[in-house]
């Protein structure tokens, strides 16, 4: 299935280009068939421009074909489909061609009416073929390099908007991975309260509905206020104290000023949500989880600490990350390219996060 060919109005936005192109090239062609018949005038003095006119106008209509032929017909069918082979080829057989044309012009018409005197001496097989050559193809060449811009131009635009749908589509994928991940261990808390007929479980479901609503509809943007995440955060933890009933020890401090702020959305919570899923959520006596979060101009540090259950034996297969802390990481490569560092400790009763990231606005990093 072929690429449809997308015009250069419709990627520069000029709508009348197409509109305007017959013109446009009606008046090049004008200013070159003058400029030449005017310069062949000054270098000849027998010759008046008018007389310089009627002639190249004779031959005019063969340079104007070779340059079509080649421009419209030879670039986009062989070369620009990598058949270079073919392109040489068809373009060598319409080159002798129209050098046929031009020559067969000249004994005929140029010649014989324009200047008989000279037509005795001219011979059709005893000519320059540079000059004839490059007399057909000087503005082949000119309109050619035009086109081969073109399409260069084009194609370096339609590759931007191909890369950037596919960020977009994959940072959409990332998030949408990250809703149900979160709803299914906020879903196991629930469960786990309803067993024990908890009458926190109707607390948590209101809690759950407020995050749900902001995941689904508040976070279809590139970025929201650092305000909304800590409130999810906040909601979060409150959440797992109720599963841990009141048994966890949290500390959330928050230094600087967040007002103004803004960041990508779900981007902090997977450090918390791994901080339980990897550490808090196993058998461990008195756990415990601190998170920071300065911020100083535009630059976030955010950490996340926890304990962990020691493990007397040895893993061997190191720590395995979960599906929201691999997610957050693509995520990070893709909104905070070269603007962010991540640094992961996991110790041996100890696992700890911490993200540094410039939340600098586009405009002033310009």
């Amino acid at each position: 299935m072929g690429r449809s060919r997308v015009s250069f109005g419709e990627i520069t936005g000029w709508k009348n280009y197409g509109s305007f192109r017959i013109p446009i090239h009606i008046l090049i062609w004008g200013v070159y068939l003058f400029a030449y018949a005017y310069i062949y005038a000054l270098f000849y003095d027998s010759v008046t421009l008018q007389k310089s006119l009627i002639q190249y106008s004779v031959t005019a209509w063969i340079d104007i074909m070779a340059t079509y032929v080649l421009i419209y017909f030879l670039i986009p069918k062989f070369l620009l489909e990598k058949r270079h082979v073919a392109f040489l080829g068809w373009f060598l057989i319409s080159a002798l061609g129209f050098i046929f044309l031009q020559r067969l012009m000249l004994m005929l018409v140029t010649y014989r009416y324009i200047y008989p005197e000279y037509a005795d001496n001219f011979s059709f097989f005893r000519f320059n073929y540079l000059y004839t050559f490059f007399n057909i193809y000087a503005m082949a060449a000119i309109f050619a390099s035009v086109k081969l811009f073109e399409f260069w131009f084009i194609n370096q635009k339609l590759n931007r908007q191909l890369m950037q749908e596919k960020l977009e589509s994959e940072l959409k994928f990332l998030k949408s991975q990250i809703h149900p991940h979160f709803l299914f261990n906020t879903l196991n808390n629930l469960y786990a309260l309803t067993l024990d007929k908890s009458d926190k479980a109707p607390e948590v479901v209101v809690k759950l509905s407020d995050l749900l609503s902001y995941m689904l509809y508040e976070c279809n943007v590139a970025f929201v206020p650092l305000e909304k995440e800590m409130q999810l955060l906040n909601d979060y933890l409150e959440l797992e104290k109720i599963r841990y009933r009141n048994e966890l020890k949290t500390d959330f401090d928050v230094n600087g000023r967040v007002a103004g702020k803004q960041v990508a959305p779900l981007l902090l919570l997977p450090f918390v949500e791994n901080a339980f899923k990897h550490g808090l959520s196993k058998n461990i006596k008195n756990p415990w989880l601190n998170i920071t979060l300065d911020i100083e101009d535009y630059s976030l540090i955010f950490k996340v600490e926890n304990n962990k259950p020691v493990v007397d034996q040895t893993d061997e297969t190191g720590y395995t990350e979960g599906i929201g802390l691999k997610n957050v990481r693509r995520r990070l490569d893709l909104i905070y390219p070269n603007g962010y560092q991540l640094n992961v400790e996991n110790g041996k009763d100890l696992f700890s996060i911490k993200l540094s990231i410039n939340l600098e606005p586009e405009t002033k990093k310009e």
